[in-house]
């Protein structure tokens, strides 16, 4: 009997310190982010949609075409060609996948060249088809400055312009 009693009373003093946690949250302000009208700040290093980077200094895509993304995406939605020799080599088409892609960020990882980031903040993904979530050359070219692993961010005043894309003309897909 008496066992019975104390656990009545435990449970209502179970009851008043839950309760005493909903009271202490229901006089705060919520802290809410209207979403189309604002946009919530992700942290630096959030995985988001994939952009080739440029080099600060020759305005030049980064990429030499390697395959070394390619060869590392353990779901196969990187595919890319390129042409030339040497350094003069770039990529001439460059294709990712985001329906396939898991995130992995192996990819920027791998890169020894530093040319592709998935830290642009750009989370805003969707589509009306699946077509819309296949982006080229064309639409993965940096507009300005994204970070990467190893690249430090550049001084202040510095300015930088995409350069024009290579072969951004139709992307199809060979093979």
């Amino acid at each position: 009997m008496w066992r019975y009693l104390r656990d009545i009373g435990k449970g209502f003093w179970s009851i008043l310190l839950s309760m005493q946690i909903t009271l202490r949250y229901l006089f705060t302000r919520a802290v809410t982010v209207q979403y189309p009208e604002e946009k919530r700040e992700l942290p630096t290093r959030a995985l988001t949609r994939h952009v080739l980077t440029i080099d600060l200094e020759s305005k030049d895509l980064k990429c030499t075409a390697c395959d070394m993304c390619a060869r590392i995406c353990p779901v196969n939605c990187i595919y890319l060609e390129g042409e030339g020799k040497g350094k003069a080599r770039r990529a001439t088409w460059f294709i990712i996948d985001h329906n396939l892609c898991m995130y992995c960020n192996l990819c920027v990882e791998v890169c020894p060249f530093d040319a592709i980031s998935m830290w642009t903040g750009q989370y805003e993904l969707g589509g009306f088809s699946r077509t819309n979530l296949v982006y080229g050359l064309d639409t993965m070219t940096a507009d300005g400055f994204y970070p990467t692993i190893m690249t430090p961010r550049p001084p202040a005043g510095a300015a930088v312009k995409a350069p024009a894309a290579a072969g951004a003309g139709k992307q199809e897909r060979k093979g």
